[in-house]
């Protein structure tokens, strides 16, 4: 669901009988179940399935296998699944752009996704973005995808909740229910001009204080840098072998650490190198 203050967006999660079973038929019915029960906390409120298994047009065109951007180095439209699986930069390989060429669902499942050791970074059109936080790239990934599509990007700041039936957490941290609250929020805020740009949504999402993002919403004035606020706020050092919480990605071990980062091994994503200004001023003990 949207929300006005970082990260933009809130999550809630309910219990209900599961439909096992891949059949699509399985998977709407699921989220046919998931939208009711929302719908009974929330009966004024108007919520949308965006996958492939949505009831509803704009939710299917919502999937990131059907929601397209153009590359104007190449002068053509792609599925945001494909440019965001074919920008993965390993340690061992990548970017692997022939899976521009593909079907979504085998860009997703390529083994070389895989097989080419840890994720760098991300590399799109040849410009390099960070590969953490892990939510960043993606996000504004689909950001921009629902910019260069008005009809669709109306739809979402009119819906006030998204869901994903076909998410599954413990494979990773992106899905698109969550890029359209972030969008929805934004919108609400007047911050999704500032958010075309990479560097942009950046300061968005990483640097700007709670009460900074309210009032930019009312006037124009100039955000303050990521340094400008790790300046002002509390550091926490971690040892190596101690375990951090991160905010997104979750709690991880501590294997390494530079003069200027520090390089954590989580759970589920595995080892990622993040900034040492980010961990000492964002994360916490676990």
């Amino acid at each position: 669901m949207p929300k006005l203050t970082r990260p933009f967006y809130t999550v809630e999660n309910y219990d209900f009988d599961w439909a096992s079973g891949q059949a699509a038929a399985q998977k709407m019915k699921n989220s046919a179940q998931l939208q009711s029960m929302w719908k009974e906390k929330h009966p004024e409120g108007k919520i949308l399935e965006v996958s492939t298994k949505s009831d509803q047009e704009a939710g299917v065109k919502l999937s990131p296998f059907n929601l397209t951007k153009r590359l104007s180095s190449l002068r053509k439209e792609f599925p945001v699944e494909n440019i965001y699986q074919a920008s993965k930069t390993f340690r061992h390989g990548g970017p692997y752009v022939d899976l521009l060429g593909v079907a979504p669902n085998k860009a997703l499942a390529d083994p070389r996704l895989l097989d080419s050791g840890e994720l760098v970074s991300y590399t799109c059109e040849g410009q390099p973005y960070p590969a953490a936080p892990d939510f960043l790239f993606y996000i504004w990934l689909y950001l921009t995808a629902l910019l260069e599509n008005p009809g669709l990007a109306v739809r979402v700041k009119n819906t006030d909740a998204f869901c994903d039936i076909e998410f599954n957490p413990a494979k990773g941290n992106n899905n698109q229910a969550k890029a359209c609250a972030v969008f929805n929020s934004l919108a609400k805020l007047g911050l999704l001009d500032e958010a075309r740009t990479f560097e942009g949504f950046k300061k968005i999402m990483m640097a700007h204080d709670i009460t900074e993002i309210k009032e930019q919403s009312h006037k124009k004035e100039a955000p303050q840098t990521l340094s400008q606020v790790h300046i002002n706020k509390a550091r926490t050092s971690f040892p190596v072998g101690s375990f951090v919480s991160h905010p997104t990605i979750g709690i991880g071990e501590v294997i390494r650490k530079t003069p200027t980062s520090y390089i954590i091994r989580f759970k589920f994503s595995g080892p990622k190198t993040l900034s040492k200004d980010y961990v000492e001023t964002t994360c916490k003990r676990a």
